[in-house]
C-alpha cells in the first residue's frame, strides 16, 4: 500500500535512504521510496534533492547521491555521542526509553533531536532517562533500531557509515 506524506515526511526519508544506501540514479531513489511505501514522481524527487542539497559525486562505482553535509554532520553528531552516551536502549509500545550515564540524558537527546526522524513526535529527557515518543509503534521499532544501529555502528571520528565519508 502507498502512503500519503507529506514533504518534510518525504526528505527525511530520501534522506535515509542516501545515507543508507549508495543509490547511483533518481529511478533508483524512486524504486526505494516505493520500497519504503512512498510514491513521487521524477520531478519531486529532482525537486527534493535540489532542496535538500544533495550533492551527486563520482565514486567508485560511478556517480552517486550523498546525504547534504549538513545532515551527515547531525548524524556524524549523534553516532558520536551514541556510540559514547548510551549505556541501554529498549522499546515499550510507542515509546523507546534510552539510559545514560547520569548528566548525559540531555546531550543525547539533543542530538537525536537533530536528526529529525519522521517516526519521532517528540522527546523528553530527564538527568539519565530519555523517553522518545513515536508516532506509532512501528516507528518506535524503526527508532529503536535506528539508534541503535547508529550506535553499534559508528566509525573511527570523521568516517561516516555507508561509505560517506569521502
Amino acid at each position: 500500500m502507498i502512503a500519503q506524506v507529506g514533504k518534510r515526511e518525504r526528505q527525511a526519508v530520501i534522506v535515509e535512504i542516501l545515507w543508507k544506501v549508495p543509490v547511483e540514479t533518481q529511478e533508483q531513489l524512486a524504486q526505494e521510496l516505493r520500497r519504503r511505501h512512498i510514491e513521487a514522481d521524477q520531478a519531486t524527487i529532482s525537486r527534493d534533492l535540489r532542496e535538500l542539497g544533495v550533492a551527486r559525486v563520482a565514486g567508485d562505482s560511478g556517480r552517486r547521491y550523498l546525504p547534504p553535509q549538513r545532515v551527515a554532520d547531525r548524524w556524524a553528531r549523534a553516532g558520536h555521542t551514541l556510540s559514547s552516551q548510551l549505556e541501554r536502549l529498549e522499546q515499550v509500545g510507542m515509546m523507546v526509553v534510552l539510559h545514560t550515564p547520569v548528566g548525559a540524558a540531555q546531550v543525547v537527546a539533543v542530538a537525536i533531536d537533530a536528526l529529525e526522524l519522521p517516526e519521532v513526535a517528540g522527546t523528553v529527557a530527564g538527568d539519565d532517562t530519555i523517553f522518545i515518543q513515536a508516532r506509532t509503534a512501528a516507528g518506535a521499532r524503526s527508532v529503536g533500531r535506528q539508534l541503535e544501529a547508529l550506535r553499534r555502528a559508528w566509525p573511527a571520528e570523521g568516517e561516516f557509515p555507508g561509505g560517506h565519508g569521502e
